[in-house]
């Protein structure tokens, strides 16, 4: 019990860091140190020396990582700089993304590793040396509750930099990239060239070489909705079957007298496994879910050949400890806890309860296990959930790991050896049977996206499932299943009879706003789809509205046809209910919306909130000026929607009450916009520009911001607050509730002042 408890406080060292908004000094840190070493006789004080340790390293990687990101003076700079290409470059529907290392400006400065993106640009070859105009930018993304968080993403690669290359020159110097980079672009242009004339065999790089982005939008569709995703890329699994079969065929050609060793067999085989297993692993990129069955592969082999016997609990402790220790931010990827939670599951579900049953009971009880265990871990991540999971993968896993991997890796071999191609070919027609077979599953029920439950309800659910895989769970099936049904239904906060709350959602270059009173919501715009299928109504505005209570819209207003407003209209009314849409520009908008147009006058009431839509032009004005303008009032407090109207359909308002309390800056503070006259007839307290970091259109106008500040209005950015909450009730007060930077705060997060 000694192991598994200094394996237990090593881990909560390691993990404890990352629930800080801050780092403290690593000396504070090492003050931790202390009580284990005076009470080192005591045994309940001897753990907190692996406590200690743990968090120590972990302190330092971080304060490391963190002092090696771009500074903060550089953020939104150009400069040249000369780089090696890492890794294998992603080809996307714009041009390419991959990452540069060794990346120095001409002036000598070292900057971080560096995720960049070459709009239209040439294509690129791991180790290449290139000389790039860059526009850097420090690692941030958008910052809205519920939405997948890319500065935790982009922490736990350590990728200290983002950049936007402007132009490049290849650099005639020698290739310089490791043995495994080269055979990975190696197989990965090999296959690409066999596999050029079978439509859809291009999936099947995704198993051989890790190479996710040959799957398309509609591939990962299928992959969520049949919960099989974990099965398209080189996973756990997969390592641990081919582990399997290598030991399988020493054992056998060992068992024929075709091996002549004169030692034990196991002595051959370990290090045979083990190296065969290593290199899969390196050709997947090295993930986290391969990390974990490299090292219980490893550890399981080494007891073997030690005739050590220790439980499979403490193997998963120690994977578990080795994986932090090489990267203290791993937990930060979902990718971590569902690998782990999954094995743990299986260890916990399955333990002495398999001597009496069959293959197949087996098998259909792992499947069940897993499905019921996870469903806690995807709502901690607000992650797509399957119904149809545990019917697909009962077919899908031995498919992929008896059928598609043996035969694409062996085909994969002989391709490279004897340029034999019909193995792999096989293997890759084979996959797509399987996506045919899982396409039409997932017409029978799409995932659905899950919402974070609040800490209560998911430690509600964790206890449900506990009791629920437990050889009581004869006993305990009815209140097991009452706390797992908690994760569905969590407590949600409304406003109070007379209030309202106006959430500013952050969405870039666009808006999205929702506004809620007592018994009703309304999303005024839903952001913008960008080019290569990124749908912002589906990234962000959807997981918002989930994450904060909301499971349908009363009306949908979008306030003109112009992308960035409207673009991410269609995912929110085909995944929530929508009762009503109003639009200005209702005829430009998209048909299966049913919009109807907004008219001038047009007011209602909602929990003692007035609404009325004071402007909304129509042709032959120009789109801006055609915005749908909403004015929400709640006693004598009110806001102020304009869209993306312009200085002249600002004076055509002046003759209407236009004050209130908040403003969402016209035309997101455009220098076309905000008249000092337009300003001083809303006369608001906070202006909220709703813009792109960095914005490319130069949003918002500096002279705009000055106008305001002026005109004593307070200047608000969701480029640098992320998602803003405001809240107005009928008693005449009005205040800022949060900023999301503010609320979810962690170290590696940019902080509002660091952002700015």
């Amino acid at each position: 019990m000694v192991v598994p408890l200094i394996l237990l406080s090593l881990i909560a060292g390691l993990l404890l860091p990352l629930a800080w908004s801050g780092l403290p000094p690593l000396w504070l840190v090492a003050l931790a140190w202390l009580p284990g070493l005076l009470g080192w006789r005591l045994r309940p004080l001897r753990y907190l020396l692996p406590f200690a340790a743990g968090l120590f390293w972990a302190c330092f990687h971080h304060h490391q990582q963190l002092a090696e990101r771009l500074p903060a003076e550089l953020d939104g700079s150009r400069m040249e700089v000369t780089a090696r290409i890492r890794g294998l470059p992603q080809p996307t529907d714009t041009g390419w993304r991959f990452e540069i290392e060794q990346v120095r400006s001409l002036e000598g400065l070292t900057l971080p590793l560096t995720r960049v993106h070459w709009f239209a640009g040439e294509a690129v070859n791991p180790g290449e040396h290139w000389r790039f105009e860059l526009s850097l930018r420090r690692p941030a993304g958008m910052a809205n509750p519920g939405g997948f968080d890319y500065e935790a993403w982009l922490y736990a690669q350590g990728i200290g930099a983002l950049g936007s290359i402007r132009r490049g020159e290849r650099l005639e110097e020698p290739v310089r990239t490791s043995p495994v980079v080269r055979l990975r672009q190696t197989i990965r242009d090999q296959l690409s060239t066999v596999l050029a004339g079978q439509p859809g065999g291009e999936r099947l790089m995704a198993l051989v070489v890790g190479d996710r982005s040959v799957l398309s939008r509609e591939d990962w569709q299928v992959l969520q909705a049949t919960g099989t995703a974990h099965l398209m890329v080189i996973s756990g699994l997969h390592v641990g079957m081919l582990a399997a079969a290598v030991f399988g065929v020493i054992t056998l050609l060992g068992r024929a007298g075709a091996l002549h060793w004169p030692w034990p067999r196991l002595w051959l085989a370990i290090p045979v496994v083990v190296a065969v297993a290593a290199v899969y692993a390196l050709l997947a990129g090295f993930e986290v879910p391969v990390q974990r069955a490299l090292l219980m592969i490893t550890l399981g082999l080494l007891v073997q050949l030690l005739y050590r016997q220790p439980g499979l609990w403490t193997l998963w402790l120690i994977a578990v400890a080795a994986v932090l220790a090489y990267n203290p931010a791993a937990p930060l990827r979902a990718g971590f806890w569902l690998s782990f939670v999954a094995v743990a599951l299986l260890l916990y579900g399955m333990g002495s309860r398999l001597a009496t049953r069959g293959l197949w009971w087996r098998w259909g009880r792992a499947q069940w296990v897993v499905f019921i265990g996870l469903w806690p871990w995807l709502y901690l991540w607000s992650m797509p959930g399957s119904f149809s999971s545990p019917l697909a993968n009962i077919i899908a896993i031995p498919w992929v790991s008896l059928v598609v991997v043996p035969a694409a890796l062996a085909g994969t071999l002989m391709q490279l050896l004897l340029d034999w191609p019909w193995l792999v070919q096989l293997a890759a027609a084979a996959l797509n049977a399987l996506f045919a077979g899982l396409d039409w599953l997932a017409q029978w029920r799409p995932a659905e996206r899950l919402a974070f439950p609040g800490w209560w309800g998911f430690l509600l659910g964790l206890a449900g499932v506990v009791a629920l895989l437990s050889p009581l769970a004869r006993l305990l099936w009815m209140p097991a299943l009452a706390c797992i049904l908690a994760l569905a239904w969590p407590p949600q906060s409304r406003p109070g009879p007379g209030e309202l709350w106006v959430t500013v959602l952050d969405v870039g270059q666009g808006l999205s706003v929702l506004l809620q009173t007592r018994e009703h919501a309304m999303l005024y715009d839903a952001g913008a789809r960008l080019g290569g299928g990124f749908d912002l109504g589906e990234a962000v505005v959807h997981p918002a509205l989930l994450s904060l209570g909301v499971r349908r819209l009363d009306l949908l207003l979008l306030s003109h046809a112009d992308n960035d407003h409207a673009g991410g209209a269609l995912f929110i009314v085909r995944h929530m209910p929508v009762t009503r849409v109003l639009a200005g520009q209702a005829a430009d908008q998209d048909a299966s919306l049913g919009a109807e147009a907004c008219v001038p006058g047009q007011g209602w009431s909602w929990d003692g909130v007035r609404f009325e839509i004071l402007y909304s032009p129509p042709p032959p004005a120009s789109a801006n000026e055609q915005s749908c303008v909403l004015r929400v009032v709640v006693g004598d407090r009110a806001v102020l929607l304009p869209g993306d109207v312009g200085v002249r359909g600002e004076y055509q308002m002046l003759r209407q009450v236009l004050s209130a309390d908040l403003l969402l800056a016209p035309h997101h503070g455009s220098r076309s916009s905000s008249s000092y006259a337009f300003i001083r007839a809303v006369n608001p307290r906070w202006v909220v520009f709703s813009a792109g970091r960095h914005s490319q259109y130069g949003h918002p106008h500096p002279g705009v911001v000055a106008r305001y500040r002026e005109l004593d209005a307070e200047p608000v950015y969701t480029a640098t607050a992320g998602a803003i909450r405001y809240v107005l009730d009928d008693t005449g007060k009005s205040r800022q509730a949060w900023t999301w930077r503010q609320r979810a705060q962690r170290f590696w997060h940019e902080t509002e002042a660091g952002a700015d």
